[in-house]
């Protein structure tokens, strides 16, 4: 029994931190009840602590925990949902891709598997967009368009005014400008709200 969960602590060690690179859930919690304590459940919003490195935003940066675009309800989610469109610079290039992967797949038109083989090789969103002929604003607006509907409900309900709606437009495409330009070096910037 005990060669049983320590084989399958390893094969966890080992595979959370891979599905934590695309953003995949993964609910440890469901796979042994005995593992280490750096594995906790998906359902109470948190994730190992490979995919989840110091100073990442409490919503999440691509995985598990990540805020949806359809539930956002206040400004202060609005907020998270912008820090989260950054993605997670501690997944390298990748930069846990999985709550975008279907915009990803759509403009783009390749398996999310030559994907990894491409951004593995050193390319980021931009060069993988450009080897395929695809200009990277299209794949910007593709994204904006994506988390666009969250700006869109608060101003709808009246909870931020039109002029707000603009900068948060604004501040979303400069969120994924960076995510599909990134350069791999670049601190990613912290997204706090509107200045007052």
């Amino acid at each position: 029994m005990k060669l049983r969960r320590t084989i399958a602590a390893a094969l966890l060690t080992a595979v959370v931190p891979i599905a934590a690179a695309c953003g995949t859930a993964t609910d440890a919690s469901t796979a042994s009840s005995d593992t280490s304590s750096s594995v906790s459940s998906t359902d109470t919003g948190t994730t190992t602590e490979a995919s989840a490195p110091e100073g990442a935003p409490s919503g999440g940066t691509g995985g598990p925990g990540s805020v949806d675009v359809s539930s956002v309800t206040t400004e202060e989610q609005l907020v998270e949902l912008i820090q989260e469109a950054y993605g997670d610079g501690g997944l390298g290039l990748h930069r846990g891709h999985q709550p975008v992967e279907d915009v990803l797949d759509e403009v783009l038109t390749i398996s999310h598997d030559e994907l990894h083989v491409r951004m593995d090789a050193g390319q980021n969103l931009a060069a993988v967009a450009e080897d395929l002929g695809i200009d990277p604003q299209t794949l910007i607006d593709a994204l904006v368009a994506k988390y666009s509907p969250a700006i869109d409900s608060l101003l709808a309900a009246g909870t931020i005014t039109e002029d707000e709606a603009d900068q948060y437009r604004a501040a979303l495409e400069d969120a994924f400008s960076f995510r599909v330009n990134w350069d791999g070096e670049e601190a990613t910037p912290t997204f706090s709200g509107l200045d007052a």
